[in-house]
Order: structure tokens, then sequence, then C-alpha cells
């Protein structure tokens, strides 16, 4: 399927047994959009599930698995199940109909083909497609608008407190523990003041990007607010959050952003603590963490500090 456009390029699978039928099919749709095809159900679901294309017209007589059979395993499938299929076919009884539109079919078309009626129904129901595909993209960018930090791109307060109640619940069920770090910009108020706010934006740019880098997919980094950022590790216990902190302390170290003919270097103060099942509440967590990186702040910047649990505050 190719990215929506102004006029989207379309991927037509027509599926028939008869190769003549396909012939006519392919030549009737050849102004529509790219049109493959496949000669049994079986290949049909081969070629959906290798390149899942925009629209599926298919025959339900087939030798070796129907077209019921077919439409059943590519809406069985994830990668298939929202691809629209249109019947094409010579049974004509109300009944066989309904069937196919119970199992999911968009539309049906009887033979013979009539070149007019095929070519309009398949063109409405692309036009369907395009709106979907665009509603599709404007939902994951409004998605990403309302769950990101407009600056740096990392997520943002509320989607990480969504995040972190979720991984809450799981270390609770599972008893599977995992850790949350806390990390402040040293010194930034003097970077804003001393260099303006555009190379502290800059700063705060290129740290999610190293933060992000030294990371796992897994893990979750997002902007709480100002110069104050916050990641969770599942599946990580205190010893190989250690080790985390680390390697970011080392890579921030490493930044150097240009400025005025020179290069600036700052570094971060990170709080380190272990979510496991004795956690009470997130509030507790947070208040555990927060205090461990204001220690690692007062006690000389650049550094990690751990606290494990309530008590110790």
């Amino acid at each position: 399927m190719s990215n929506a456009t102004d006029s989207p390029e379309f991927a037509i699978l027509v599926v028939d047994d008869a190769p003549e039928n396909v012939m006519l099919l392919s030549l009737i749709l050849k102004d529509l959009g790219t049109v493959s095809a496949a000669l049994s159900g079986r290949e049909a679901i081969d070629k959906a599930l290798e390149s899942p294309p925009d629209l599926i017209l298919l025959d339900i007589q087939m030798p070796d698995l129907d077209g019921y059979e077919v439409i059943r395993a590519l809406k069985d499938d994830p990668r298939t199940e929202n691809v629209p299929v249109i019947f094409v076919t010579g049974l004509s009884d109300a009944g066989d109909e309904e069937k196919g539109l119970k199992l999911g079919a968009i539309d049906y078309i009887t033979k013979p083909y009539k070149p007019a009626v095929v070519t309009a129904r398949v063109r409405n129901h692309l036009r369907l497609r395009e709106y979907a595909m665009r509603l599709e993209l404007l939902n994951g960018e409004l998605e990403r608008l309302a769950t990101t930090d407009a600056l740096t791109s990392a997520f943002n307060r509320r989607y990480f407190m969504s995040r972190l109640e979720d991984e809450f619940k799981r270390v609770r069920r599972y008893k599977h523990p995992s850790s949350l770090l806390m990390i402040d910009v040293d010194h930034f108020k003097r970077i804003n003041d001393g260099y303006g706010h555009d190379v502290g934006d800059v700063v705060l740019v290129q740290l999610v990007k190293v933060l992000e880098n030294a990371l796992r997919d897994l893990d979750t980094v997002a902007r709480i607010g100002g110069e104050e950022f916050a990641i969770l590790l599942p599946e990580t216990g205190t010893k190989e959050a250690l080790v985390s902190a680390d390697r970011l302390l080392n890579a921030v170290r490493a930044i150097r952003v240009p400025v005025a003919g020179k290069e600036l270097s700052f570094t971060i103060s990170i709080g380190c603590t272990q979510l496991d099942a004795d956690c009470e509440t997130i509030e507790d967590l947070l208040k555990v963490v927060d205090i461990a990186l204001y220690e690692a702040k007062d006690s000389g910047r650049d550094k990690v500090v751990v606290r494990d649990t309530v008590e110790t505050v």
C-alpha cells in the first residue's frame, strides 16, 4: 500500500482460478491502480500477507480454498483484517451474498462482468479506502501530538504517567521488578542565562537523542517538565538500572553543542529507584526517586543516587 497522497497508487489483488477472468478484470481495473493476480485461494492468502493490498476482488468458487475460506483466513490475521474484499462470482443466490457479507466482504459483484459497474464500484471503494488511510494518518498524528513533547519529541508527562500506571500494575501482578530514573540537567539555568533559550532548547533536544540511543526500545523516555526527564526501565532491577544510568552519564558527558564557534558541554544528575511488588503507590515511588535526584544534585551533580524504599526517605 502506498502512502496517502493527492493521487495515491492503489494496489488491487484479483483472485480467480480462471486466467481469462483475471485478464478481463485486470483490463477493466488497470486505470484504477496496480493490479496483481492470484490463481488460487492459497496463493491469494500468501500474496496478501506478504504485501497487503488496498482492495481484493475475490472469486468464491475455487478448487483448493474457496472464497469463503480465503476471507476467513484474511480476517483472522491482523496484517490483513482491514483489507476490503469484494466478492466477484457467478453465484447469484441471495443466501450466498448474505454469507459473504457476514464474513466481512464489503460488496458483491456477479458474473458476467459489466465493466462500467465493476469500475464504478471499485472506484467508490478505493475512494473510501483513501479516506480511511488519511483518517488513520490523521489519528496517528493527533495521538503523537497528544502523547509527545513538542520540543524534544520525547513522550510527555501525561503519557508517561499512564505508562507508569500500567507498569505498576504489571509489576504487582507478576512480581518482576522495573526501575525508574529521574534526570535533571545540571545548571540548566546558567545555560539559558548565559547562551540564550535557543541554545537551551538545543541542549534538551540533543539530550533526548542521546538518551533514546543509549536505551532499549522497550524503555520509555519522557519530558516531565522544564529540564527534568523520567525514564521507565521495564524488567530491570536496581543493579541493571545503575549500569544503564552510568552509561547515560557517560553519553551525556560526550555531547558537544556548537555555540558561537565554541562547544558547550553539560552533565546530568540521576535519581534511581526500583519499582517492585512491595511498592504501595505510584506517589511513593515518585517521592523516593525525586529525593534520590535531589541527593545526586546536592552531593555534587553528574552522578546517580539510588533510593530503594519509601522507608529510607
